[in-house]
């Protein structure tokens, strides 16, 4: 087997052992049967060849009341096929008709490496051939297989330890799927599943239509230990067009993808597949989905002959269709496992462009976006409604947010009076920037916003170290965010002061969200940063030469979590930790050699021996270097 299990799934199959009453032990890699597959029961075992195949293993535990195992210890000298399974026990079967589990039970293939050792390095020691295993029964088990498709009908059941090229489809709910290296997992029509710690090609999550959601799944989750790796899927047709979606979700209904590697082979650092076209695919209806803490890169499909050679598809998150609640937080989109925007898709984020979407109530926050061929987050001209804040947009090939007007037109759009035009997100005024100017410690943004009459805005501020070749701005750094009013003819002068250091010759941008709807602009154009008041001798700074920059907690205040995220100009030692207001050390987050760059880090408000703290004001710390700084978050819970 290649590698041992994790010590949950250890657990698992000691305490369901344990439970088991009696077990039966398949001898042969044959499909004989030599029982009454209606009443035979294990007392009726081994039939009069004196041997038990997996049939006869699986009638007689159907047919015995309470959980039994099935185990297996088939002789090297039975092995079957081994020119397409070395190493391994083949199963065979003519059709595969009792290969069904109708009763609970345990099914381990692990107990065939225990009888012959480790014959397989790439994986268990135990396959099928000719067939599909269906577990019918509640509250089973199946693990320790290679290659071998199985499918799960029961409820609370679970699949864990398989390898190879395992497809597992899952009926029934409240199914744990950890710990498989395989091809596609796929939730068909069942709820409350839990998909953790697997290494596999895609996971699909479908339902049967807007009457049968796919309710309250999950991919991943908070813990190290849950982060699945997605490595890619995608399908090349006769014209050679790439297609495919690494994981999917169509008519599901609170559905929570976290926390996982998606694209990318498992070091993070090369694409997964060359024919994957979406990393996250939202199709036909969805509601309230969550896509939080993923590494979504990699997805690039690259198209071939006779009509697409040298054509590359593909966006990291795809979005088309119906429902309510989208929430993208805290993701990097089209960095590699260095945090560089290496592994870009054609765009970011694409949000009913390509396909039509009346998804409403869509939110986009504190994420990195970058590296991609065109645009960072494009959004399609029937999409009312997208909110865009403390995200870092940069190092795209075209605009950082593309809002799309009713005629597909790209690019810039132009501000328009009172903001009366239709099209993505409204096609939202974004503001006017005056001046950008830092005295070494603030940053002062003066401006105005034009727009609809007495209403709210939220203004976010960004600073790059070169503006996008349009003018107009992506954001490589999220300095800060303040709210305006527009009055009776819809104007909004705005003078804010931002804390932190930007560069001269760097440039500032800012979007504009109206609330509480909730619909972002395109970033504005590029205002150059100036050098005002104790600083009057610099004429052109170089980036590497600043410090380490803190940047203020997101959300803030939080419940429970928020990201801290800084910005080292040049490699540095560093500690990010968290303070209470009387100064006592709570938490470190971070601490060592890191190398130039953006990096983050998460507070989840509790203290460094795992207790919640209280609820109140704390200051986290950066220090890097020589060189340290603080910034206020509020923990409410």
């Amino acid at each position: 087997m290649r590698s041992a299990l994790p010590w949950t799934t250890v657990a698992l199959l000691a305490l369901f052992a344990s439970a088991s009453a009696q077990t039966v032990t398949v001898t042969i890699a044959t499909d004989d049967i030599d029982i009454d597959w209606q009443t035979a029961t294990i007392a009726d075992l081994p039939g009069p060849d004196g041997e038990v195949s997996f049939s006869e293993a699986l009638i007689a535990t159907d047919n015995t009341p309470g959980h039994q195992t099935i185990a297996f210890a088939i002789p090297q000298s039975e092995w079957q096929l081994q020119f397409l399974y070395p190493g391994r026990a083949v199963l065979r079967t003519i059709t595969g008709f009792f290969w069904r589990a109708n009763d609970e039970v345990t099914i381990d293939g692990t107990t065939q490496t225990a009888f012959t050792g480790d014959t397989n390095p790439d994986g268990c020691e135990i396959a099928v051939y000719g067939g599909e295993v269906y577990v019918n029964g509640d509250n089973s088990v199946f693990t320790g297989f290679d290659s071998t498709p199985v499918t799960i009908t029961g409820a609370n059941g679970t699949v864990v330890g398989n390898t190879g090229t395992t497809n597992i489809t899952v009926w029934g709910s409240g199914t744990l799927i950890q710990g498989n290296h395989g091809g596609t997992i796929k939730i068909d029509r069942a709820n409350d599943n839990v998909v953790i710690g697997n290494t596999v090609n895609r996971v699909r999550v479908l339902g049967g239509g807007s009457t049968q959601l796919a309710m309250n799944n999950r991919v991943g989750g908070p813990d190290p230990s849950d982060r699945n790796w997605i490595v890619g899927y995608g399908t090349i047709n006769g014209e050679g067009l790439p297609a495919g979606a690494t994981i999917q979700l169509s008519w599901a209904g609170s559905t929570l993808i976290q926390n996982n590697w998606i694209g990318t082979t498992p070091d993070g650092l090369s694409q997964g597949s060359l024919a994957s076209t979406a990393g996250v695919s939202l199709e036909t209806e969805n509601w309230d989905t969550v896509i939080r803490d993923n590494r979504i890169a990699g997805i690039l499909g690259h198209g071939q002959g006779p009509h697409h050679a040298g054509q590359l598809f593909g966006s990291a998150i795809q979005v088309y269709g119906t429902g309510s609640g989208l929430t993208i937080e805290n993701n990097t989109i089209g960095l590699n496992a260095n945090d560089e925007p290496l592994l870009g898709s054609v765009n970011g984020v694409d949000l009913g462009y390509f396909g039509n979407m009346t998804l409403t109530d869509i939110s986009i926050l504190n994420n990195e976006i970058a590296g991609h061929l065109l645009r960072g987050v494009i959004i399609g001209p029937n999409v009312p409604q997208v909110r865009i804040q403390a995200t870092a947009i940069h190092s795209n090939g075209d605009l950082g947010i593309d809002l799309v007007d009713p005629s597909y037109n790209l690019g810039v759009s132009a501000n328009d009076p009172l903001d009366a035009d239709t099209g993505a997100n409204g096609l939202q005024n974004y503001p006017v920037l005056a001046t950008a100017e830092s005295d070494g410690l603030n940053l002062l943004v003066t401006g105005a916003l034009q727009s609809s009459p007495l209403d709210e805005f939220g203004l976010d501020f960004f600073a790059s170290p070169t503006c996008d070749a349009s003018g107009f701005g992506e954001g490589r750094i999220w300095l800060g965010a303040t709210t305006v009013f527009t009055d009776a003819a819809g104007d909004a002068d705005f003078s804010v002061t931002l804390p932190g250091a930007v560069a001269e010759g760097w440039v500032v941008t800012a979007t504009a969200t109206r609330e509480p709807v909730g619909a972002t602009s395109e970033f504005s154009a590029c205002q150059v940063v100036s050098t005002v008041g104790p600083i009057t001798d610099v004429a052109v700074v170089d980036p590497a030469s600043l410090d380490a920059r803190l940047l203020p907690g997101f959300p803030n205040p939080f419940r429970d979590r928020t990201t801290i995220r800084y910005e080292l100009p040049r490699p540095a030692r560093v500690e990010l930790a968290v303070y209470d207001v009387t100064g006592r050390l709570v938490r470190v987050l971070a601490a060592g050699e890191q190398p130039a760059g953006a990096h983050r880090a998460e507070w989840d408000g509790l203290d460094g021996s795992g207790r919640s703290v209280a609820d109140g004001v704390y200051f986290s710390r950066l220090t890097a270097g020589d060189a340290s700084s603080t910034s206020r978050v509020v923990l409410t819970r």
